[in-house]
């Protein structure tokens, strides 16, 4: 990742099973995003999904909403988070 790194932990519980994960994010800012989640079910490592964003207009709290919807999204669909 770029220099610029923007670190926040959040939480998350799952619509359909209740269940409760948190989640660490790192990611940079500007034109180009990248972005990385550590997510923990209990003090449980259960993924790291990344992903990016080229040409992206979005910066402050819009630009960490939509990061935000993305680990969620992921987390919900329990893509790539070990059971």
């Amino acid at each position: 990742m770029a220099e610029n790194i923007i670190k926040f932990n959040e939480s998350y519980t799952c619509e359909v099973s209740g269940e409760y994960f948190e989640y660490q994010v790192e990611y940079t800012s500007g034109e180009h995003v990248e972005w990385c989640a550590s997510v923990y079910h209990g003090a449980v490592l259960k993924g790291k999904p990344s992903g990016s964003i080229a040409s992206n207009t979005l910066k402050g709290d819009p630009l960490k909403q939509y990061i935000v919807s993305c680990i969620e999204d992921i987390i919900e669909r329990g893509l790539g988070i070990d059971e």
